[in-house]
């Protein structure tokens, strides 16, 4: 049902009057009193403009400014592009001149050797020498006439050999003119041979001659045989006693054999005893000397450190090392067992630690962000951290070991930070401040508090916001801990251990602040660390004992050889034992079978002589029937084989000829060789003879020599100084030139900054005046809108009621949309700052068909502001409750029906809070009124902050509208009113 709305200020403030009349003391007319009145005056309307006029003038401001900050922000950027070129042009110069420097300084290299070299000649040249020198030289001298001697004798040598080689290949082509007239006579008596067997062919000479042969060459086959096998019945004889005689000497050495693969196996034993003593001995050098122990030490043991610089060492050391009360009078039990020192994985590994730089160097880039300074490293806080680090990877839980001191035992009481994962720490623990940006979006306020409002950032700053955060729903304990601003003494460390499944990697920051020490600046200890990387101390027994496990591996292997060595030998010598019974064996069996050919040997040999017996006999009778022509048959054969033995004489001439002529060939060789060593010899002794000469220049000249060696010198070392003067001249341009670009970026960043916050300012008062223009014309709408109204109420007046009629008041139970609505209108002061004004609206029980929500006050004001439907809906649902207390409001917040106090209010970017209590605001679209009474000043009404119109309260008011509408006799069907 829609009622009558009664949204014009001059109506309610006629309202508040009719009442005072009929209610006695309970509503109060309007008055000038700001605080306990609802005045709408005619200079509203003005106040108004004025509030328009000084927005454009707030817009016109902020737009200049923008003007300026762009200004500034092209200034700083010329300038700081002018300092980078600069900085990039002396950056050149500086790298020029440090090429310039090291070539100086390598020619003042080359003098100093060449002047070290030309002093060890001066320290050599003694009178004494220079004689030595001559007497050598004089030597050297008459080596060389003996030289030359010997090279003439060589060459006489090949003369003589070649003259020998002439000789005898003359007589190899005699002898062969001689072989060839020998094979000549060969061949004709051959012939002879030849034409004397035609002549006796047939007669069975040859037949008797062949059958003779044949029976000889068989008797000769069969003694060659016997003699054969007498040899071989010998030799085996022989060859089964030596072998006897071996098999003999294989046993003892098989069983030597197999006492060595024994006495080898002890050897190897001790070698791997050996082996493993060394393996101990070098990880235990290595536990001690490498990584973080070792590094602690050798800073602890330098004297040329501070004493404060040690003592923070020894304490580093005490501490990763598990000595008792190392510090704070502490004793870390589980230290030796948690910290693997110098591991791979280990936070105490020179990998690891030389990581932990890159840490403090980022976390150094968001302490520049707030102004802060660099903390100074301490060496003890950086061993506590390290525990720290290796007891997430101990410890069955990640936690602060500080915290399980129950369990674990004591720990440290430092300020520590922890971390895990594959993340940088400094990251993990700096995403905290998200906590604070989420809580600073549900509470504008806290930005004040963001750590953020003053750069610099100051320690007292810095703990005023730290005790405002204290009771806030936020975890951000690491992220103030990275921006302490008297953050000192501090150390980081993390290692590469699985910490939980899914989860490797462990890091801690540690800051002393209850045994504060002296500290160093990161320079320095980055300094110190590379130093340690590159000339890591007890290198060289480290060195040592990685040979001596090198040697004890190499005597094992040697061992573990001679102990295969021994068994291939037993191996070989069971081999070669079955070999050699095996060979007694057949040589016995052969010497039984030579024994039984020998027996048959001996019956074929009776046979064959009787044979050839029978075959002489046969030749004779054979021979004197043939007569005469087998005589000459004989005779050719005697010449034939005559000849046949000139020719094998002739080619034994022949032979020794050749071998004269290769064995003269050899000696020119020889020869040749021998004058060519000698000739090279002759270049040696030449070449020693000028060496001594040069070398007795140098010794005569040394005193000359060295001083222009020295001149030199001088000259280089001049060079070299003023090149390094040139470089740190450049370098000292370059600092400064790099300072000047530090603060041209600043100033640009700066002004970036100034820029954007001109830019955002403008746009606030670009909004506030789009916001007074719309109060304006809505106040203007409204005025013309109620100009219309009173001149038609004063043309049919109502005539009031002898009593006013209460059916229709809306009681505060009633349902917010059947009850008394008030809503906000906002005016502007003399300042232009927006105050707050009561208007009111009361809406009746009649129902009122013909208005619709368009031809409503509130319906205008929807159009004016353009806001969507769900906005509207909360802000059309703010209702104010009164707590029966004059000096604060009650609101009800929404899905509620217990009313809360409220405090005070708040605008923050055109959206209003309300306080409902002391750490607590709210939306004011997120509360609602359920009802109005007692008595209410519009200074103590929150602002919805969702309409540009003002919530007016007045004491009594449902029932001086009904009153209102009899005395006035308003018709409730008219429309618009």
């Amino acid at each position: 049902m829609k009622g009558l709305k009664y949204t014009s200020l001059a109506v309610a403030a006629l309202t508040a009057t009719l009442l005072a009349s009929t209610n006695n003391s309970k509503v109060q007319a309007a008055t000038a009193d700001k605080n306990n009145t609802v005045t709408v005056a005619k200079s509203d309307k003005e106040k108004l403009q004025d509030a328009v006029n000084q927005a454009k003038k707030s817009v016109n401001n902020a737009q200049a400014s923008v003007d300026s900050k762009k200004s500034a922000l092209t200034d700083a950027q010329a300038q700081a592009k002018a300092t980078n070129d600069a900085c990039d042009a002396q950056q050149a110069k500086v790298n020029d001149s440090q090429k310039n420097l090291a070539d100086k300084q390598a020619i003042a290299k080359q003098a100093q050797d060449k002047l070290d070299s030309a002093s060890a000649v001066a320290k050599q040249a003694t009178s004494e020498n220079i004689q030595n020198t001559q007497k050598n030289i004089a030597a050297q001298q008459n080596a060389i006439q003996a030289a030359k001697q010997s090279v003439s004798d060589a060459n006489a040598n090949l003369s003589t050999a070649q003259s020998q080689l002439a000789t005898a290949k003359q007589k190899q082509a005699d002898a062969q003119n001689l072989v060839n007239s020998k094979e000549a006579a060969k061949k004709t008596a051959d012939n002879n041979v030849a034409s004397a067997e035609a002549a006796v062919k047939n007669s069975g000479l040859d037949e008797a001659k062949q059958n003779v042969q044949n029976v000889q060459n068989a008797l000769k086959e069969i003694k060659k045989t016997n003699a054969d096998n007498e040899s071989v019945l010998s030799k085996n004889q022989a060859a089964l006693a030596e072998n006897n005689q071996t098999i003999a000497t294989v046993n003892n050495n098989l069983a030597m054999a197999n006492k060595a693969v024994v006495d080898a196996q002890n050897n190897v034993n001790a070698k791997q005893k050996a082996l493993a003593d060394a393996q101990k001995a070098l990880k235990d050098l290595q536990d001690q000397a490498s990584g973080a122990a070792g590094f602690f030490k050798a800073i602890a043991d330098n004297k040329d450190n501070s004493e404060s610089l040690r003592e923070d060492a020894q304490t580093a050391y005490n501490i990763i090392t598990g000595q008792p009360n190392a510090y704070q009078n502490i004793t870390v039990e589980w230290a030796k067992e948690a910290v693997k020192l110098g591991q791979e994985n280990d936070s105490t590994s020179l990998s690891n630690i030389e990581k932990a730089l890159g840490y403090y160097q980022h976390w150094m880039t968001y302490r520049d962000k707030y102004g802060l300074r660099h903390p100074s490293i301490s060496l003890t806080a950086v061993a506590i951290a390290m525990l720290s680090s290796d007891f997430q990877h101990y410890s069955d839980e990640f936690n602060h070991p500080s915290l399980l001191t129950s369990k674990y035992g004591p720990f440290y009481s430092d300020e520590e930070d922890i971390s895990a994962g594959e993340v940088n720490p400094i990251d993990n623990w700096m995403s905290e401040k998200d906590d604070i940006d989420k809580y600073i979006e549900g509470h504008p306020d806290a930005a004040a508090y963001s750590f953020e409002s003053t750069h610099p950032l100051t320690q007292d700053e810095w703990e005023k916001d730290v005790d405002f955060w204290n009771d806030k729903p936020v975890h951000i304990g690491h992220y103030t801990s990275m921006i302490k601003p008297d953050a000192n003494y501090v150390g980081l460390a993390g290692n590469e251990y699985e910490i939980q499944p899914m989860m490797n990697n462990a890091d801690s920051m540690d800051e002393i602040i209850f045994n504060p020490i002296n500290g160093i600046d990161f320079n320095s200890y980055q300094n110190l660390v590379q130093s340690y990387l590159k000339d890591v101390k007890q290198e060289d027994k480290i060195n040592i004992l990685k040979a001596n496990v090198a040697t004890a591996n190499q005597n094992l292997v040697a061992a573990q050889n001679a102990v295969k060595s021994a068994q291939n030998n037993v191996q070989s010598l069971q081999a070669n034992l079955a070999e050699l019974n095996n060979g007694s064996t057949k040589i016995n069996k052969a010497i039984s079978d030579t024994q039984a050919a020998l027996a048959k040997g001996q019956e074929n040999l009776k046979f064959e002589q009787k044979q050839l017996d029978q075959a002489n006999q046969t030749l004779a009778d054979v021979q004197a029937k043939v007569g005469t022509k087998a005589k000459a048959l004989e005779d050719a054969k005697a010449a034939q084989a005559k000849v046949a033995e000139a020719v094998a004489q002739a080619q034994n001439v022949l032979s020794e000829a050749t071998a004269a002529v290769k064995a003269s060939q050899a000696k020119v060789d020889a020869a040749q060789n021998d004058v060519q060593a000698k000739d090279n010899n002759l270049k040696s002794v030449q070449a020693a003879l000028d060496s001594l000469n040069q070398t007795l220049n140098n010794l005569e000249n040394a005193q000359s020599n060295l001083s222009a060696a020295q001149t030199a010198l001088n000259k280089a070392n001049d060079d070299v100084t003023a090149a390094n003067k040139a470089v740190k001249a450049q370098q000292l341009i370059l600092d400064t030139l790099k300072e000047s670009k530090s603060k041209a970026d600043a100033q640009v960043t700066n002004a970036s900054e100034e820029l954007k916050k001109a830019e955002a300012e403008l746009a606030a008062e670009q909004s506030k005046l789009k916001d007074a223009k719309a109060r304006l014309d809505a106040f203007n709408k409204k005025e013309t809108e109620n100009s219309h109204k009173e001149a038609s109420n004063a043309e049919n007046p109502v005539k009031p009621t002898n009593k006013p009629d209460t059916s229709h008041v809306v009681k505060p139970s009633d349902k917010a949309d059947e009850g008394s609505t008030v809503k906000p209108t906002e005016k502007t002061d003399s300042n232009g700052k927006a105050s707050t004004t009561n208007s009111s609206e009361t809406t009746t029980t009649a129902p009122e068909p013909d208005v619709k929500d368009s031809d409503t006050v509130e319906g205008n004001v929807k159009s004016d502001l353009k806001t969507d439907n769900k906005s509207e809906e909360k802000s059309s649902t703010v209702k104010i409750v009164d707590n029966s207390d004059s000096s604060a409001v009650s609101v009800v917040l929404t899905g509620s029906n217990t009313p809360v106090k409220t405090f005070g209010e708040k605008t923050v970017n055109g959206t209003t809070y309300y306080k409902v209590s002391a750490d607590r605001w709210v939306k004011a679209d997120k509360a609602h009124v359920v009802a109005v009474t007692g008595t209410v000043t519009t200074n103590k009404l929150p602002q919805t902050g969702a309409k540009n119109e003002l919530i007016a309260a007045l004491s009594g008011l449902a029932v001086a509208g009904t009153t209102l509408v009899s005395y006035l006799g308003i018709n409730r069907k008219k429309k618009n009113n």
